[in-house]
């Protein structure tokens, strides 16, 4: 909950935390450096891996401290790290008359929150970083010019360190602004393609519009408690003092940066399109950086809702963070069904994830700023956090799992057309146009490509919420806490009913997914041929597919408690098995009938119903002769099943009206566009006119006054010395009569 006093952390350790961000932002001038000077170069190319070789090793170092940090720091409560002052000033103090100086420090901040996601972030960055080596180094299309990739990957990744680590809203806000530069060059990665720069683009304005509201909620802040460290803006003395308006209000105006950043309505246009970046830059955002980073500044507004003095104040906003989750979870969702682009279905899938952990934060928000309901805010907020953790490990593994595919479609393609380069993740590079991230090209592929299946499966399956995987003990949590808000606050209907709908939609589109990319037959002569020879890429796949199976053990370990207190450590109160027992019980046979149907309803519609449809529309055996492994074998024969027994035609839902504004994604680019277009032309016309009319026609008055002025003058300069004397002497005879009237 919030805290009253921030105590310094005593562990020499947090002395070489630091590095933790420095080590790969000091990376970044290195990999450039050392490419620019080596591009070409033999030994750099196959021993460096052009740079990769060299930010591995970071991103292992950086992964490692945060390891440690972590075992050292968890149960132990808050605590923070003074490393030294940054910049100091002069300030006018509130009198107008004395001058109070201003000191700007760096330190690091660490509760639960924080070392939950630094574990993500580290953790992620360093998987992903296996991937890339094997994903762009195999590439000829991005020969030459990979250093500029790790350079600008390594920097990102400090990014979002940075940001986890910070001990005020100032460091955090700097660190948001370098992954959103960082976003910018990797999703235009391929810049001399229009649409890659395009998307580069809109990523980087979208997300500047949120930002801009984001600094009004900052300067708001530091206007109320005079600083932006967290030190001081969660003393509870402090928010005491400030007024709870004009605090909901700056954190309103924070909540819209986040929803930038987490591409959340409406401000959700930019992260479909950023799948123009190579595959491994769509993992890092939508798994281990940018996207979090909303998420993270929403949880950190945490400490204001839980203050005693603001009790009841800011359910309006926690209301609006849930009530923009819900919407954005449906709608998403609901885009994803017709997609086509293996990418984009994960791309809208993530939207349709992020709004859950909205939601889920919404209402842990709102039962923190209820008297009487702190319990349950802490175990709602856990679930939250536990969404984030399931989802960045089933995401970043699913993104891999689609550049493993992509990838080899693109290598099959060349072999079975001879072709002289292979590409990249974009089909406009081939002269016959093949779309290797298509599933209309794919199917089949559960034979050919045994790893990246069962990664897919295992990560769709967490996504889904499928009992016992990944994201079911959390995504339960959140449909639970939802609803339980619901029944005392009847706007939360909204979000409520939508994360349990969005429960089926998720089942049906991942499942779609699923299907079309690796059950029936080959769809096109290229899938016939692919199979996984790429090296590097199973590394990550097999590691997290472990890790989001193990998602049952940190169940058991009381994950939603201890995440969301920081005084609470494993296995402080239950063992595992006790853990374990205490999460079945609680959710497969709780006592409350009404949760008992509720967690019944979301299974039955997630992993029944969704699927079923799926496998009715999609499903399908292997070709003759070919057979997946045992696990996922079975689930193909059943999809088979229903599809013979309940398939049916789906043209027309396919060709209606529905379909096709789904198809262009509700028209919101199209609005944007034309809103755009109208006001930002029509402002440009405006003050063209006002330019030409206004500024130029005043200074053209101007001119045109001065010059028939100096005509007039001219005329009485003749160049006549007998003109100019008796000037002068009428001028003195004009004087002098002047001096007598007023004597």
């Amino acid at each position: 909950m919030a805290t009253t006093d921030i105590p310094e952390i005593s562990s020499s350790f947090t002395e070489y935390a630091i590095f933790i961000v420095l080590l790969p932002m000091l990376a970044f001038p290195v990999i450039l450096f050392l490419g620019r000077l080596f591009n070409g170069n033999e030994t750099w190319v196959k021993s460096a891996k052009e740079g990769g070789l060299i930010a591995l090793p970071i991103m292992v170092a950086s992964f490692i401290l945060s390891v440690i940090l972590i075992v050292e720091f968890i149960g132990s409560g808050t605590g923070s790290h003074y490393i030294g002052d940054w910049l100091s000033f002069g300030w006018i103090g509130a009198d107008g008359m004395t001058i109070e100086e201003k000191v700007f420090g760096v330190g690091i901040y660490i509760d639960h929150v924080t070392v939950m996601l630094l574990f993500v972030a580290s953790f992620l960055c360093m998987l992903i970083n296996i991937f890339s080596i094997g994903y762009m180094n195999t590439d000829p299309v991005n020969d030459n010019r990979n250093h500029r990739f790790y350079a600008e990957f390594v920097l990102f990744c400090s990014g979002m360190l940075g940001m986890v680590l910070a001990d005020s809203f100032l460091w955090l806000f700097i660190f948001w602004e370098l992954m959103g530069l960082c976003s910018y060059l990797l999703i235009g990665f391929y810049y001399e393609r229009p649409s890659a720069a395009y998307a580069a683009k809109k990523a980087f304005l979208t997300t500047r519009v949120g930002d801009v509201f984001l600094v009004i909620g900052l300067v708001m802040l530091w206007n109320m408690f005079g600083s932006l460290d967290y030190s001081v803006v969660f003393n509870h003395d402090n928010i005491a003092a400030v007024d709870p308006g004009e605090l909901q209000m700056a954190l309103g105006m924070m909540f819209i940066g986040a929803v930038g950043k987490s591409a959340q309505f409406p401000l959700h246009v930019w992260l479909p399109d950023a799948m123009e970046g190579p595959t491994p830059v769509s993992a890092l955002i939508h798994a281990a950086t940018m996207v979090n980073a909303g998420l993270y500044l929403v949880a950190r507004m945490f400490p204001f809702f839980g203050a005693p003095a603001m009790a009841g104040e800011l359910v309006d906003l926690a209301f609006i963070i849930a009530a923009i989750g819900g919407i954005t979870a449906v709608m998403a969702a609901a885009i994803a069904f017709v997609q086509d682009d293996l990418k984009k279905v994960l791309a809208y899938s993530t939207m349709s994830q992020l709004a859950y952990i909205f939601t889920g934060l919404g209402a842990a928000l709102w039962l923190a700023n209820t008297p009487g309901m702190e319990t349950y805010a802490i175990i709602a907020f856990g679930a939250a956090l536990f969404h984030l953790f399931n989802h960045a490990m089933a995401k970043g593994m699913l993104f891999m799992a689609s550049g493993s595919v992509i990838h080899e479609m693109h290598h099959a393609h060349h072999d079975v057309h001879h072709h002289d380069d292979h590409g990249d993740d974009h089909h406009d590079d081939h002269e016959d146009e093949f779309d290797a991230q298509s599933m209309s090209n794919m199917g089949g592929l559960a034979s050919k490509m045994p790893i990246t299946a069962t990664a897919m499966l295992v990560g769709s399956a967490s996504i889904m919420g499928l009992p016992l995987i990944g994201g079911f003990w959390s995504k339960e949590g959140i449909i639970a806490n939802a609803w339980r808000v619901a029944l005392e606050d009847p706007r939360f209907f909204l979000p409520a009913f939508c994360v349990l709908l969005g429960a089926a939609m998720t089942g049906f589109y991942m499942s779609r997914m699923w299907l079309k990319t690796f059950a029936g037959k080959p769809k096109t002569e290229v899938a016939e041929h692919v199979h996984e020879q790429t090296p590097w890429i199973p590394i990550p796949l097999v590691t997290l597919t472990f890790v989001t199976l193990s998602s049952v053990i940190l169940a058991g370990m009381m994950f939603t408690h201890w995440s969301s207190d920081s005084g609470y450590a494993f296995f402080s109160e239950k063992g595992l098995i006790d853990g374990l027992l205490y999460e079945f019980e609680h959710v497969f046979l709780n006592h409350d009938a009404f949760y008992f149907v509720l967690t019944y309803v979301a299974i039955f519609i997630g992993a029944i119903v969704g699927p079923g449809l799926a496998m009715a529309l999609y499903g399908g055996a292997l070709k003759e002769g070919e057979k997946a492994k045992g696990w996922m074998q079975p689930i193909i024969n059943l999809s088979a099943r229903v599809n013979e027994k309940r398939g049916f035609d789906n043209s027309a839902w396919a060709e209606s009206g529905l379909s096709v504004a789904l198809k262009e994604r509700l028209y919101f680019d199209k609005w944007y566009d034309t809103a755009m277009l109208k006001i930002v032309a029509g402002f440009a016309v405006l003050s063209a006119t006002f330019d030409r009319k206004v500024i130029d026609g005043t200074i053209k008055t101007i001119e045109r006054s001065s010059q028939k002025i100096s005509l007039s003058v001219r005329k009485l300069t003749t160049g006549s010395a007998r003109d100019y004397i008796m000037m002068a002497a009428l001028g003195v005879l004009v004087i002098y009569a002047m001096l007598e009237v007023m004597i």
